[in-house]
């Protein structure tokens, strides 16, 4: 089962992903994105990717020179491929997994190599999927993935944030 998750910036779709990774244990193969936060102004600064193996980097920051931009956030495309790019190469070996992918979204689309990835994953036969994509079409790949077959189409808001972590599970599980 594929279920994509959409909604509008801080509704949660980062909060629920975390939700189901945590109740999938070693089935999730993936990966999340959490802001990072000046700790004395609370303003955000970046963006880092988490991996469900633990690790982690900084890859997007408002103190990073860097060609790819994103708003006033430089995005180093290595530091996010080595985190983002071994988990997916994984779950994409292991039919057994459920992918995990927070998000498709501009910062991360700079990877051609992670855009690769996630086409092989979204066309991979009774492959189990939790995907975010933003609200926009920001990308074609986004685009695509929002018309998929077969794929349950998620828009995470205010009133559902709260139960659907248990509605997904329900669907992974079958």
């Amino acid at each position: 089962m594929k279920v994509v998750i959409t909604s509008e910036p801080g509704v949660g779709k980062t909060t629920l992903v975390k939700k189901l990774v945590q109740h999938l244990g070693d089935k999730a193969v993936g990966f999340w994105t959490e802001e990072v936060r000046d700790k004395k102004s609370k303003k955000r600064t970046g963006f880092k990717v988490v991996s469900t193996e633990g690790n982690s980097e900084l890859f997007a920051s408002k103190f990073f020179r860097s060609k790819k931009l994103v708003g006033s956030y430089g995005v180093n495309v290595e530091r996010f491929e080595k985190v983002a790019l071994p988990v997916l190469e994984k779950a994409l070996k292991s039919k057994r997994s459920v992918a995990v992918i927070d998000e498709v979204g501009k910062m991360e689309l700079f990877s051609k190599r992670f855009r690769g990835l996630v086409e092989a994953l979204v066309h991979q036969p009774d492959r189990d999927l939790i995907l975010t994509i933003p609200l926009r079409d920001v990308h074609p790949l986004v685009a695509e993935i929002r018309r998929l077959p077969d794929t349950v189409l998620i828009e995470l808001d205010r009133e559902n944030r709260e139960f659907m972590d248990k509605e997904i599970l329900e669907l992974i599980r079958g």
